[in-house]
C-alpha cells in the first residue's frame, strides 16, 4: 500500500504520526508524510518520505504569533496560518495519490479530506485528543465553557451547534468553500463537528479510559491508545544533562511546549516555585531567550530531549497540556502540573485531574498559587499511585501505532469495514 499522511501543527501534532508511519513502513508499506519543513529531518530520520508544505519561515511566523495561544483568538489564528497552505497541500495529495493509496489526515489536515472527496480514495481521520470531537454527552472543556459538562445533553447540543454556526464556521467557510469550488467540490458547513471526520474511519488516538466513547461520536469511530514517538533504539541522554540528573534528587521538568515562543511568564513562576520549595529543575524549550540570562544553580536548560528518556528521572512534570507531552508523561507514571493556554489543553488538563494523575494551574496565576500547586503535587502519594496505575495500563496495551496501522490497512483490505 501507499500511505499519504497529512498532519498540521506543532511537534505534539506531528510526532505521533511518525510512530504510525514507522509501524506502517515496518509492515512493508510505502509511507509519505506531508508537513512543514521544520520537521523534515525527524521525518526522514524515521525512514519516511517527506513532502514539504509551506516553508520554514511560515512555521516560525506562526509560532511567533502571540495570539496563537490566546484562549479565544487561537482558532481564527490557526486558520489564518493554515489556509495559506491548504491549496498547496491539497494539490500535493492529489498529485502523489495512486490507485493503491490510502489517505491519513490529522484533525486539521483538510487537504486529505478534500482529496478523499475528489478521488474517492479510502481515508482515515486521526484525532489525537478528545476535544476534536463534538459530543453533547461528554462535552469537552473549551476556553470559557467549562460549565457545559454540568448541563444535560439535550441542552448542550444546541449550544454547541450555535457556537459552531456563529463562531467557528464563519471563520473558515468563506476561504474553504472558495477553495473547494476551485477543486470542483460542493460547499460544506458544520466543518468541525461533521465534515472534518472521514466517512470511512475516525481513529481516536487515545485510550477509552482517557475519554470513553459516546453514542454521539461519529459512527465509524474507534479508540486505540496514545501513539507515542520515542527516542531511537540506543539513544542516550546528553552527558551534561545526565550528570546533572545524577548529581541530586529527581528534579521537576518544565516546558510550555515546543512551539511556545512566549513562555517567559511560565518559566518565571515555575522556577520561583521550585526555588521556594527547594526543588531542582530541568527546563526544556528551543527558545532560550524566554529564560533568565543566567539560570539559578538548581536549574538546567536543554533545547530538546526525548521525553521517554527524561521523564522516568523526574519528580514531576510541569507542562502546557499538549496531548503528546501528556501521553508521554502518563506512560512514564510521572505526576503532572498542567498550565493550559488554548486549544485542547483545558480539556486535557481536566481529564488528567479526573484520573487523579495531576493538577492544573493557570499560566498567569500568582507565584504563590504556583508554589502551592507544585507543593500539593510533589510527594503526593495518591497522585503518585494514580500516575503509576495509568502507566501500567498504558504499557499493558498493544502499542497504539500498531493498532492504528491495522485500522489503516483494513480500509483497503476489508472494503472500509470498521
Amino acid at each position: 500500500m501507499h500511505i499519504l499522511i497529512s498532519c498540521f501543527g506543532s511537534a505534539g501534532d506531528v510526532y505521533p504520526f511518525l510512530a504510525i508511519g514507522q509501524a506502517l513502513r515496518q509492515r512493508g508499506h510505502e509511507v509519505e508524510l506531508l508537513a512543514s519543513p521544520y520537521f523534515q529531518q525527524r521525518i526522514e530520520a524515521a525512514g519516511l518520505g517527506f513532502v514539504q508544505v509551506g516553508t520554514l519561515e511560515d512555521y516560525q511566523r506562526a509560532v511567533a504569533d502571540t495570539d496563537l495561544w490566546h484562549p479565544r483568538k487561537s482558532f481564527s489564528v490557526v486558520w489564518q496560518h493554515m489556509q495559506v497552505h491548504l491549496r498547496q497541500a491539497t494539490q500535493a495529495v492529489l498529485d502523489r495519490a495512486r490507485p493503491d493509496t490510502v489517505l491519513v489526515g490529522s484533525t486539521l489536515a483538510w487537504s486529505s479530506r478534500m482529496a478523499q472527496e475528489k478521488l474517492g480514495l479510502p481515508a482515515a481521520t486521526v484525532h489525537l485528543s478528545p476535544s476534536c470531537i463534538f459530543s453533547a454527552e461528554d462535552p469537552s472543556v473549551w476556553p470559557g465553557l467549562s460549565g457545559l459538562r454540568h448541563f444535560p445533553a439535550w441542552l448542550v447540543r444546541p449550544i454547541q451547534r450555535a457556537i459552531e454556526k456563529l463562531a467557528l464556521d464563519p471563520v473558515v467557510l468563506p476561504e474553504l468553500n472558495a477553495l473547494r469550488a476551485d477543486f470542483g467540490l460542493a460547499p460544506v458547513q458544520r466543518v468541525m463537528s461533521q465534515w472534518s471526520h472521514s466517512p470511512d474511519r475516525v481513529i481516536c488516538a487515545f485510550p477509552d479510559w482517557f475519554a470513553a466513547p459516546q453514542s454521539d461520536w461519529p459512527a465509524n469511530s474507534i479508540t486505540t491508545d496514545f501513539p507515542r514517538w520515542n527516542a531511537a533504539p540506543g539513544a542516550v541522554l546528553d552527558p551534561m544533562l545526565a550528570r546533572f540528573l545524577q548529581s541530586g534528587p529527581p528534579p521537576v521538568g518544565i516546558t510550555p511546549g515546543s512551539a511556545m515562543a512566549h513562555g517567559k511568564p511560565v518559566f518565571e513562576r515555575a522556577l520561583a516555585a521550585c526555588d521556594a520549595l527547594g526543588l531542582r529543575a530541568v527546563v526544556i524549550t528551543p527558545y532560550r531567550d524566554q529564560l533568565p540570562e543566567k539560570l539559578p544553580p538548581f536549574a538546567r536548560h536543554v533545547s530538546y530531549v526525548p521525553f521517554d528518556l527524561l521523564l522516568p528521572k523526574l519528580a514531576a512534570f510541569v507542562h502546557h497540556g499538549g496531548i503528546g507531552t501528556l501521553a508521554q508523561t502518563l506512560a512514564a507514571g510521572v505526576p503532572q502540573l498542567i498550565t493550559p493556554f488554548a486549544h485542547d489543553q483545558f480539556d486535557n488538563a481536566l481529564r488528567i485531574q479526573k484520573l487523579g494523575a495531576g493538577l492544573s494551574v493557570a499560566p498567569l496565576a500568582s507565584t504563590a498559587k504556583w508554589t502551592r500547586a507544585l507543593h500539593q503535587l510533589v510527594g503526593n502519594e495518591a497522585i503518585a499511585e494514580a500516575s503509576h496505575r495509568w502507566a501500567v495500563r498504558s504499557h499493558e496495551a498493544e502499542p497504539a501505532a500498531n493498532r492504528i496501522a491495522t485500522q489503516i490497512e483494513q480500509l483497503q483490505r476489508k472494503g472500509q469495514t470498521p
